[in-house]
């Protein structure tokens, strides 16, 4: 029969759980710089561990102080944060840095109330990083630990709910520990992102599956319960791609995806233009179809853009499919 563990017992599994085969090698458990984590966890929005190491560690090398970030031109951080996605976090990022030089003098506010206050960091992401810096014990509810609770308690209500959430919040505070904030909350997310997975869960070897309602009803696939799918539209996208000087002209997106990033102006197919491959590329909720079209000078006269080499690709903030595109071109 299902039985709720008692909260002692919940947080003392997954603390044992977490010093044993938890992940305690990534690059940012290295330190309790609030700068430091703070960069980590705003990258580990939304994004695999996998895929943030290499920009982590690539970020820093450039910026390794947040009053070095918060000199950066805006292209500057989102060159960096290209393939990341969400580039949002990225501009954010920059406006925060800016903040906490300005207000705070470079330092982190480490009181809950201030720091949920400051740009793109929410109830949960403060939660992360005060644990991790003065490992006293705090609330996070990303994804994983979200998923977890959601199997442990059986919650009937879709994530992103208000009642799922408020549910939640109270259940979270209630399993909290006296003390090991950043141990228990890494092991929550570890346990998310490696046993209680969105697919395939090892549950035979989760410390807390004793206590878990969706495990014992044999109903861990069903939670959390499921959210009618988005609509996903199609869209078509016609792209210009000029070369001049072996330079090619590109603009800066203000409008809806990959907005403040440098792309290939988006205009009607001229007649007679060369028609290259079409790319598809899938946006959260867009399944795009990308069509290139190779154009002279003349049919971009009066945009505002610049022409770029192909070293200076590097330098700034190119789309992921466009800048494959273009190296494509690059290497015929």
């Amino acid at each position: 029969m299902s039985k709720k563990l008692k909260k002692s017992e919940f947080a003392l599994l997954l603390i044992r759980w977490q010093r044993k085969y938890g992940r305690n090698d990534l690059p940012w458990q290295k330190s309790r710089d609030p700068y430091r984590r703070w960069i980590a966890e705003i990258m580990l929005q939304q994004t695999q561990v996998s895929t943030v190491i290499p920009y982590y560690l690539e970020f820093l090398k450039t910026f390794p102080t947040i009053e070095v970030l918060a000199q950066a031109e805006e292209d500057e951080v989102l060159a960096l944060w290209a393939g990341l996605g969400y580039y949002t976090r990225a501009r954010n990022l920059l406006k925060c840095a800016k903040e906490v030089v300005e207000k705070y003098h470079g330092q982190f506010p480490l009181q809950e109330e201030h720091l949920v206050k400051l740009p793109g960091i929410g109830f949960s992401t403060a939660g992360a990083i005060l644990s991790a810096v003065t490992d006293k014990p705090h609330v996070i509810l990303d994804g994983n630990v979200k998923r977890v609770l959601c199997r442990y308690l059986k919650v009937p209500v879709p994530l992103g709910e208000s009642q799922s959430d408020h549910l939640l919040l109270r259940e979270a505070r209630e399993f909290l520990p006296e003390t090991e904030g950043a141990t228990y909350a890494q092991a929550l997310m570890d346990l998310g992102a490696t046993v209680c997975k969105r697919t395939n869960p090892t549950c035979l070897v989760c410390p807390i599956s004793a206590g878990c309602k969706a495990f014992l009803g044999g109903e861990v696939e069903q939670y959390p319960a499921k959210r009618a799918k988005p609509k996903v539209s199609k869209e078509m996208l016609p792209i210009a791609i000029c070369f001049q000087e072996q330079k090619v002209f590109l603009v800066r997106q203000e409008k809806r995806f990959w907005k403040g990033l440098w792309t290939l102006p988006v205009c009607e197919m001229p007649k007679n233009a060369k028609q290259l491959k079409p790319i598809n590329h899938r946006l959260t909720h867009i399944e795009l179809t990308i069509v290139p079209f190779l154009v002279s000078p003349s049919s971009i006269a009066g945009m505002e853009g610049r022409w770029f080499s192909r070293q200076e690709l590097d330098t700034v903030a190119v789309p992921t499919p466009i800048k494959k595109l273009l190296l494509s071109l690059d290497e015929r």
